[in-house]
């Protein structure tokens, strides 16, 4: 009786997306109870038969859903064609529809057979299961995510193609999420199936190693890097492992590796590769020394230390090496200054400063920009904000990224009349034209607006943005869809899934139904893939 005053209802009255997904979510919890309801299967089929309340990609996607976890399956290959046939969702978001949503835990081989029997002839059916790692890994971050599809693929004893293989490397093995153990498992069924990795591959997984602090597995990959290829180590190499040996904690093993390289015997064999003896760290073996001066071993070295919080160690090293300052480049001032501003240390790193400008043997404004974000992250935004004006009445030209730092600051301290009036100072132009917004200060100011209820405003600078063709990521997206939900005003949050999805940045149905479940959980969002 139920289903039928649901579906009476419908074809009564003219629903709304939101209103029409509820309903049809109504059909298949009165089906649950009964999985072989004929009437109820009767009214679903109608419904299906009425395309037009279908249009939403949002609707399509939440009854494709419903009709997945039912195990209804031919109908949700008809909702899924008539989804190919809009040509307004990209082509990897509708393959992921059968790969993680109608068949979520089949075969590769079934995956590819319904994939197939969906889109027909369109030029799409070429599209497979490589194809939609590439697009997950060029597209995406979602560390979680792309394990998952490769464990499929592996499980599945199925094979990728050599590009999907490096591509799943590398994404790995990237800034964000990094799972290098994982990437090292992907390398070796790669090499099992038959492909060869090239160097940049394994200095991929090496450098992602010492990024982690993971000394041991770095010098096992840098060992096979120069045994199996004679890889030509540069100073990319040492300054990644001074990285990894500092961020380890072995302190005393970095400071070694740094007096052997400016203490080296200068009349080395450059090109020599040397037989590698175990037991004893790959790098302390190499011939290849004579390559890395003295200044680039004290700055990767120096930098080192900065970034991985070791500040007295680095204090200690710079006032052993006053001498050679001449050579040194500002990125060592630098990251000295934000070293201290981490380690609670402002009055050491300001006085630092002062000392340097006082000298004036360095340009001074990048180290005057990191003592300005410094001062803001700190609180301190009015010395911040003085400081700058100073430093460009002596000629210096902030970036957007720096202005970014104060209005976000101005932002924290509620300042907001101050805030919104720097943005529109920077919008036009009157600041520089090196410091006109990007995608981080519409960020800060949307963010602010939507903390402040100001909604409309913050989804008229979103509008905006895809006017000046800056870039909006995904979180910018979500975070005003999911902002609208919150506030009853389902229509326009639809909307924006729609386009969400339509333009890209969701990657995959995955992220998607991530997103609708953090949405209408009131949760929040989690491992959005970017752009």
């Amino acid at each position: 009786m139920r289903s039928r005053l649901v579906f009476r209802s419908i074809l009564s009255r003219s629903f709304s997306n939101h209103r029409f997904a509820a309903e049809f979510s109504d059909l298949f919890h009165h089906l649950s109870k009964s999985p072989s309801d004929p009437r109820t299967l009767r009214y679903i089929d109608s419904m299906l038969a009425n395309t037009h309340l279908l249009d939403s990609t949002t609707s399509s996607l939440l009854v494709l859903r419903l009709l997945s976890h039912s195990k209804k399956l031919v109908r949700a290959k008809t909702v899924l064609a008539n989804l190919t046939k809009k040509s307004t969702i990209p082509i990897p978001f509708l393959y992921s529809l059968v790969f993680q949503c109608l068949l979520p835990c089949s075969p590769i081989k079934d995956v590819e057979l319904v994939w197939n029997e969906v889109v027909g002839e369109l030029q799409c059916n070429h599209f497979n299961a490589s194809d939609f790692v590439l697009h997950l890994c060029r597209r995406g971050r979602n560390a979680a995510e792309i394990e998952v599809v490769f464990r499929r693929v592996s499980f599945s004893k199925s094979r990728l193609s050599l590009r999907g293989y490096v591509a799943l490397i590398g994404s790995l093995c990237g800034v964000e999420n990094p799972n290098p153990f994982l990437a090292r498992e992907v390398l070796r069924e790669m090499e099992e199936k038959g492909f060869e990795a090239d160097e940049f591959t394994y200095f991929a997984l090496f450098r992602s190693f010492c990024r982690l602090g993971y000394v041991s597995e770095a010098d096992s990959v840098l060992r096979n890097l120069i045994e199996r290829r004679n890889y030509e180590v540069d100073s990319l190499i040492f300054a990644n492992f001074f990285y990894g040996l500092c961020k380890s904690g072995k302190l005393r093993e970095a400071r070694k590796l740094f007096d052997k390289i400016v203490k080296k015997d200068h009349n080395l064999e450059k090109n020599l590769v040397p037989v590698l003896r175990p037991g004893r760290r790959v790098i302390f073996q190499l011939n290849s020394l004579a390559r890395v001066s003295e200044v680039m071993a004290f700055e990767a070295y120096f930098l080192s230390l900065c970034s991985t919080g070791r500040v007295e160690e680095a204090e200690r090293l710079l006032k052993d090496n006053t001498w050679k300052k001449a050579a040194m480049q500002n990125c060592v001032y630098r990251s000295f200054v934000e070293a201290l501003f981490n380690a609670d240390r402002s009055k050491d790193a300001i006085e630092f400063f002062e000392a340097e400008r006082k000298k004036g043997h360095v340009y001074i404004g990048d180290i005057a920009i990191a003592v300005v974000v410094g001062l803001c992250k700190m609180g301190r935004v009015d010395d911040g904000i003085l400081l700058l004006c100073k430093i460009v009445d002596d000629g210096f030209v902030p970036t957007a990224c720096v202005w970014n730092q104060v209005l976000k600051s101005l932002w924290e301290e509620e300042r907001l009349h101050e805030g919104k009036d720097l943005f529109d100072r920077m919008r036009s132009g009157r600041l520089n034209v090196s410091a006109r917004p990007d995608a981080s200060t519409y960020s800060i100011m949307i963010h602010g607006l939507l903390q402040k209820g100001e909604t409309d405003a913050a989804i008229s600078l979103l509008h905006e943005m895809v006017r000046e063709k800056v870039p909006v990521n995904v979180h910018l997206y979500s975070t005003v869809a999911q902002n609208l939900y919150q506030h009853g005003r389902i229509e326009e949050s639809h909307s924006f899934l729609n386009l969400m999805v339509e333009n890209g940045s969701l990657v995959s149905y995955a992220a998607w139904e991530a997103f609708i479940d953090s949405m209408t959980t009131g949760s929040k969002i989690k491992d959005l893939p970017k752009f």
